[in-house]
This record gives C-alpha cells, sequence and structure tokens, in this order.
C-alpha cells in the first residue's frame, strides 16, 4: 500500500470515528431546538462574507504572481476549482486542481503556477501563525501549550523559507540553469524548476508585498467576522476572540489526514474551541455543521458553475496531472 493511500485511509477512518464520538454523546432536542431558532439574516450576511473571501482570495493569488488585473477572472476561477477539488477529494488534492486550473485558463507556465501557489500558502501559514500565538496567549491557563506548538513551528519555518527563497532566488536559478542535461525528463525538471523560480523572482520585484501582507491580514480577518456572524445567527452574545478562537481551531484541525469536506474534524474543532466559552458540545456541533454547510454550499455551487462553463474536467485534469 502506498503511503498516499494510507493516508485517505486512515483521514477517512479517522474522520467517521471522530463523527461517531461526537453524535453518539449528542443532546438531539437541543441540537434541534438550536437550528430551529437560527437567525437567517446572520447566516445570509455570512454567506455574502464568504463569496468576498474567495474573491479576495483570488486577487491575493494574482498580485503574488504579477499577472495583470485583468487575469483576475482566471484566478477566481481556479479558486473556485480548488474548494471544489478539496470538497470532492481527500489528501487536498484542491490544491493541484487550482494549479493545473491556472496554468491552462492565464496560460501560466506550470512551474510558475507551483510556486505563485506555494507562496500564496506560505502567506497563509505566516499569517495563521500569528493568530496561532494570539489565541495562546488570550487561553494561556486552558490550552495546552503543545496544541500549538506545531503550528507555530511551522509559521517559522514558513517565514525562514520564504525569506531565504527571496533571498537566494538568483543563485539558485543561476545554479540550476547551469545544470547539464542530457535527457528530455531532466530538461522538463530544469525548466519546471527554473520557471518556479522566476515566479519568486517576479514576487520578489513587485511593489505590491506590502498590500498583499495586508490582504492576507484582512482575509483571515474577514475569516473570523463570518464566524462570529454564525455565533450571532444562534443567538450567542460571545467577543470577537471566540471567532479567532474558531478559526485556529479549524484551520489547525483541517491540516490532519480526513475524509473528503473535513467531516468529523470540522465538528471536533468547533467543540474544542466553543467549549472554552461554555457551549454545550451539542450546540457547538450545530454551529459547525452551519458554518460547513453554509461555506461548501457556496464554494461548490461557484466550483460547479465554473467548471460547466470553462469545461473543466476534475477527474479527468487530476489524474492526468498526476501521472506526469
Amino acid at each position: 500500500m502506498t503511503s498516499k493511500k494510507f493516508i485517505i485511509i486512515f483521514g477517512t477512518l479517522l474522520s467517521f470515528v471522530l463523527l461517531f464520538i461526537v453524535f453518539s454523546t449528542l443532546d438531539w432536542q437541543a441540537f434541534l431546538t438550536a437550528l430551529k431558532t437560527i437567525r437567517l439574516t446572520k447566516v445570509l450576511l455570512a454567506g455574502g462574507i464568504i463569496v468576498i473571501v474567495i474573491a479576495l482570495r483570488s486577487l491575493r493569488w494574482t498580485l503574488v504572481t504579477r499577472m495583470p488585473l485583468a487575469e483576475f477572472k482566471h484566478f477566481w476561477q481556479a479558486v473556485n476549482i480548488g474548494y471544489l477539488g478539496n470538497m470532492i477529494y481527500p489528501a487536498r488534492a484542491g490544491e493541484v486542481l487550482r494549479v493545473v486550473a491556472i496554468h491552462h485558463f492565464a496560460s501560466l507556465k506550470l512551474g510558475r503556477a507551483v510556486s505563485s501557489a506555494v507562496i500564496d500558502r506560505m502567506l497563509d501559514m505566516i499569517v495563521l501563525g500569528v493568530f496561532t500565538l494570539l489565541v495562546l496567549w488570550i487561553h494561556s491557563h486552558r490550552i495546552d501549550p503543545n496544541i500549538g506548538k506545531g503550528v507555530v513551528g511551522i509559521f517559522i519555518l514558513a517565514t525562514l523559507i520564504l525569506i531565504l527563497l527571496v533571498a537566494f532566488v538568483d543563485h539558485l536559478l543561476a545554479y540550476v540553469q547551469s545544470w547539464v542535461v542530457q535527457k528530455k525528463w531532466q530538461q522538463q525538471l530544469q525548466e519546471l524548476i527554473s520557471h518556479g523560480l522566476e515566479g519568486v523572482q517576479a514576487f520578489r520585484q513587485t511593489h505590491n508585498v506590502v498590500i498583499v501582507l495586508l490582504l492576507t491580514f484582512f482575509i483571515f480577518m474577514l475569516d473570523y467576522l463570518l464566524m462570529w456572524q454564525i455565533m450571532a445567527a444562534f443567538g450567542w452574545h460571545l467577543p470577537f476572540e471566540a471567532a479567532l478562537t474558531v478559526g485556529v481551531f479549524l484551520l489547525i484541525s483541517i491540516s490532519v489526514p480526513s475524509a473528503p469536506g473535513y467531516v468529523g474534524i470540522y465538528q471536533v474543532a468547533c467543540v474544542l474551541a466553543l467549549g472554552l466559552y461554555g457551549i454545550d458540545q451539542s450546540l457547538a456541533v450545530a454551529y459547525s455543521i452551519v458554518l460547513q454547510l453554509l461555506s461548501f454550499s457556496i464554494m461548490g455551487v461557484q466550483g460547479v458553475l465554473v467548471t460547466i462553463y470553462c469545461g473543466f474536467n476534475l477527474s479527468l485534469e487530476r489524474q492526468s496531472d498526476l501521472s506526469q
């Protein structure tokens, strides 16, 4: 059995075990009552924020690649395809799909598409690390510091890698281009890495670095705002830091192998985070389901519309790309 198949099987089993544990101890009456009394106007407002966040993430990726803003449409399409892929396939296959999509839609060289997507995710890791430190500080007396050590470590590592990559990209590119290649696959590998490093050069030379960083923080704050709106929809009067806590717990949890759509993992993360604010497990599960269904409904609808409009075959594109 390959390591990839093992991760998929392990993640799926983990999701179902967590779902069984969560729902076996659920107070169904409290759960259903919470769903019946939800305020739909707040939910609709949260849905609008999700649409804006997807657009802003597409804009940030456009700025990272230094592509003209006229290409924003293609990046928005690729981002939506990526979200849809993460909902359908395990092991975050949507990340592969969005790279393949932008490679086709914007005629972006594959190496540059990959490097820009990596930088895009590194920005998320850096900002997530900052907010994780903040959550650990807020709940310093109630959270085991070991919980956030892995995320903080990734934050530090991502920051160092990005700084070193940007600082030494010229030397790396010169080294790669000096390779003596004799076989076709060696030439293809050299071109792929070279195009990727050229993408890093483009990111370093851009005048939008500060804008990109500020945009990343703004995107995260909007994510937390929509989570706060869902809390208000349930009639909970919790501080904004509660939404920040839920957001950090969710982003940490979805890095764990799970079934498509992060089922099980999503529910446990919300139960643990909201438990810090005295929210009952049954209510926290109801919250997680509303938040997850709302997010996936919007991402799913937009993703399906994009794939139909663009004629993008998720299964065939993924198989062809992964087989190369």
